[in-house]
């Protein structure tokens, strides 16, 4: 559900020293959402080798971050000649716990997105609530486990204002600033393609043909994550050949969280890629 400039703020200007960068925002999310086509892995990749051949990066190094290591793949796999190197971050070859749901869960995503798009309006409502309503239970328990105000990602959002706009690096001491500007970054975006991501992700596998990608590939472990299981991303090690694994000692909201372990590990990674490529 995250915007490009909501998970990367934080990396831009810091991998921007080093490499031309570009954050692009996923099918249905950000400022294009509504209207987007409708969600699909593939149809992620396609986008994004489109958007490499019409900014002329040439073979690029890609960096997928949890869903966006899912299209990384899908994108080695199909446009294997614009990929340079792979960084997969907090990802893995397949992420539904209960295989056995998959069919039920493609026929209420199917249902869910359908009837999204048909009443937009109420779709859009229901999203701003439902993302405010998270996003207040997520600083509640940010402040009793931390015991101190303000959001955690505070200092880095400030230093990287430039990246993102001034406007948004404004953040008061309560640090109702960053979760304003967090709401509307996924408000913007369209709840049927997230729908439509959440299926697609549980329906995903990339373990039967992963070890045929020839790409070089760097894995970022984060060792902290509740939500994509540690041992499910070093499945990304066994299965590509030659891929190099990182450890980050972080959670899932490493890239936004915890930016000084993510940053320097991320760097690394992606220098390591243009040398070997």
């Amino acid at each position: 559900m995250a915007t490009a400039a909501l998970n990367w703020y934080g990396s831009l200007e810091f991998l921007g020293r080093t490499f031309r960068t570009v954050a692009p925002d996923m099918r249905g999310h950000g400022r294009k959402g509504h209207g987007a086509p409708p969600f699909t892995v593939e149809g992620c990749a396609d986008d994004l080798a489109a958007l490499i051949d019409e900014l002329s990066l040439g073979r690029a190094i890609v960096v997928g971050y949890s869903m966006g290591g899912a299209i990384a793949q899908m994108l080695a796999r199909r446009h294997r000649d614009v990929v340079r190197g792979l960084v997969l971050c907090a990802t893995a070859p397949s992420f539904a716990r209960r295989v056995k749901l998959r069919p039920a869960t493609r026929v209420v995503g199917h249902v869910g997105s359908a009837a999204a798009r048909k009443w937009p309006g109420a779709a859009h409502q229901f999203l701003s609530w439902r993302i405010a309503r998270h996003d207040r239970k997520i600083e509640r328990r940010r402040r009793q486990a931390n015991n101190e105000g303000g959001h955690p990602a505070a200092h880095v959002l400030d230093a990287a204002g430039k990246g993102i706009g001034a406007e948004r690096a404004r953040i008061n001491e309560d640090g109702q600033g960053w979760m304003a500007w967090a709401l509307a970054e996924r408000s913007m975006s369209d709840l049927a393609a997230f729908i439509e991501a959440g299926a697609a992700l549980n329906a995903y596998d990339s373990s039967p043909w992963l070890p045929q990608l020839d790409v070089p590939t760097a894995v970022l472990i984060t060792s902290g994550d509740a939500v994509v299981a540690p041992w499910r991303q070093e499945r990304l090690v066994t299965l590509i050949p030659g891929a190099r694994r990182y450890f980050v000692d972080a959670g899932h909201d490493a890239a936004v969280a915890q930016p000084g372990v993510f940053l320097p590990t991320l760097r690394d990674a992606c220098n390591e890629l243009a040398q070997r490529s």
